[in-house]
């Protein structure tokens, strides 16, 4: 999984500017707050899915995203950003002996079918031909759905001009236990299984 992003494609003062958090800390504390929701909420608020909340849910999904690569693919620590004005909507970042790597990634989702039963994956990836040309950009598409999808859709002539792509998901029913599979355009992509982080001393 490479990393490192041009610093002419986003500038040092850019990536100072940023928030940066530990994605454990945010899941843990909407944990923690969902935990205290009362049973009898309106179920659109407690899924996020208001346009009120969409940046909560959004910044979840990179929490989501940035702690299972942390833990299962890079098994360093990252931390996470999100950006309005830039091409994608999270920017991921870890450090190694040689540089610190910054990973921009664009979020689709497949949208639970109470949701929106009418958009499907083939659409969502079909739609990756507008980042032709964007190398340095990678996109995870969220499966909020139970479904099988194939490994590779598309035939060499097709395949997106991004630099990864991986797919995220929720496997039990409690939301404890999650999957990547990817890198998706990669030879060999894996699929990877982490647990939603629980509280520990010391994440406040």
């Amino acid at each position: 999984m490479a990393g490192l992003v041009p610093m002419s494609r986003i500038t040092e003062r850019k990536l100072k500017a940023l928030q940066w958090v530990e994605p454990k800390r945010v899941l843990v504390d909407l944990r923690r707050i969902e935990e205290r929701l009362p049973a009898q909420m309106d179920a659109k608020l407690r899924r996020l899915r208001t346009s009120q909340l969409k940046e909560w849910r959004e910044a979840r999904y990179a929490a989501l995203f940035a702690y299972g690569i942390a833990d299962s693919v890079l098994r360093t620590p990252t931390l996470v950003a999100k950006v309005e004005d830039l091409d994608f909507d999270f920017v991921m970042r870890w450090s190694d002996e040689e540089a610190d790597h910054f990973y921009p990634v664009q979020l689709k989702e497949l949208p639970p079918e109470d949701l929106n039963a009418t958009t499907s994956l083939d659409e969502i990836l079909a739609k990756l031909n507008k980042y032709s040309g964007t190398e340095d950009l990678s996109v995870v598409v969220l499966i909020n759905r139970r479904m099988r999808f194939e490994y590779r859709p598309w035939g060499s002539q097709q395949r997106p001009k991004i630099k990864e792509l991986w797919y995220m998901g929720c496997t039990s029913q409690d939301q404890s236990k999650w999957f990547l599979y990817g890198n998706v355009l990669a030879a060999a992509p894996r699929y990877h299984e982490y647990n939603y982080p629980s509280p520990e001393a010391g994440v406040a």
